[in-house]
């Protein structure tokens, strides 16, 4: 890592002293909002398809079915992430 791109680092508004909250809430909220977005899919997954939603233990389950999910779910777990951590950001920042 260079010298400069270290300086770019420390100088990303992160060293306020509202970081160390934010390091402890933003992850605890998205951890919640994982977890409701989680139920949601998988209702939504149910209600639209008529059957639950495929698990990485279900065998029978096709596997691009399988992937699928993995990969709408993880999607959905990330944008709930970023959205969360900027959110704290900004509310920490005012």
């Amino acid at each position: 890592m260079s010298k400069s791109s270290s300086q770019d680092i420390g100088q990303s508004g992160t060293n306020s002293g509202r970081a160390p909250i934010a390091t402890i809430v933003a992850p605890a909220l998205a951890f919640g909002a994982n977890i409701v977005v989680g139920k949601a899919l998988a209702s939504a997954h149910r209600a639209i398809l008529g059957r639950e939603a495929p698990s990485t233990k279900d065998t029978s389950a096709p596997m691009g079915a399988v992937i699928a999910w993995a990969a709408v779910s993880a999607a959905a777990g990330a944008v709930v992430q970023v959205v969360v951590f900027r959110a704290v950001a900004r509310a920490l920042d005012d």
